[in-house]
């Protein structure tokens, strides 16, 4: 059902910003809500007085910035989306490919980010979260006695405990942090020692968060990040 919200006639500056600082303050303001799908271009443009020009500039822009996202098909159309960390990875990811930030940069970030995630997991995880990252260390185990190509199980577990960690903000970087290793080094092969030691400092973290230790989830974590930040240089 298309959400029925109320908006003014644009009348100064330019009309794209306008259009967007309209739909983010109803988002903002709760009159939009998660799931609602906005009026028809056609329907916002006449609402607003302008041309649909500015209105679609304005809808891409608000789904680049993660507020919205467009559906295809029957029921389709633009929806108010959950916040997303998709449009902090693409940044990121662009920014490492023009060489506006590097691998040594990712893993500072990491540093800062990710040892609070696992302490703040050690506090907060519940028995589904501690039987979650079990499951993610067995996943990553059976590829690596497989010696099956690197997969995203290396990535489940830091994700899991992301969010684990009881921090929307903390999930919200991590998850957009974490994946621009895989996408950014996967075409490297790490031989199994590696692989092996990566495991080995997972479950080091896992029983440090089992336990409810906060400070030895905290350091071995930076020392899972660091020690396998040594293998990408």
């Amino acid at each position: 059902m298309t959400a029925n919200i109320s908006l003014e006639s644009v009348k100064q500056g330019r009309v794209s910003d306008g259009v967007r600082e309209q739909i983010t303050n109803l988002i903002l303001a709760g009159e939009l809500k998660v799931g609602d799908r906005l009026p028809t271009e056609n329907e916002l443009a006449r609402q607003l007085g302008v041309s649909k020009v500015p209105v679609r500039e304005a809808m891409i822009s608000l789904q680049q910035m993660g507020l919205l996202t467009s559906r295809r098909g029957a029921g389709g159309g633009v929806f108010v989306c959950e916040p997303s960390p998709e449009p902090v990875g693409e940044a990121l990811t662009l920014m490492l490919r023009l060489g506006q930030a590097s691998i040594a940069d990712l893993t500072q970030a990491r540093l800062i980010i990710e040892p609070h995630v696992a302490r703040q997991a050690a506090q907060l995880a519940t028995a589904q979260d501690v039987a979650r990252l079990e499951e993610t260390i067995t996943q990553y185990q059976q590829v690596v006695e497989q010696d099956l190509p690197r997969s995203i199980h290396d990535l489940d577990f830091h994700l899991a405990l992301a969010d684990a960690c009881g921090n929307p903000v903390l999930n919200l970087i991590s998850r957009a942090l974490v994946p621009l290793l895989y996408t950014n080094v996967r075409g490297r092969r790490l031989p199994p020692e590696h692989r092996n030691l990566g495991i080995d400092g997972h479950i080091e973290i896992f029983e440090a968060v089992r336990r409810g230790d906060p400070l030895k989830a905290q350091e071995a974590m930076a020392r899972h990040v660091t020690q396998m930040a040594t293998f990408w240089k």
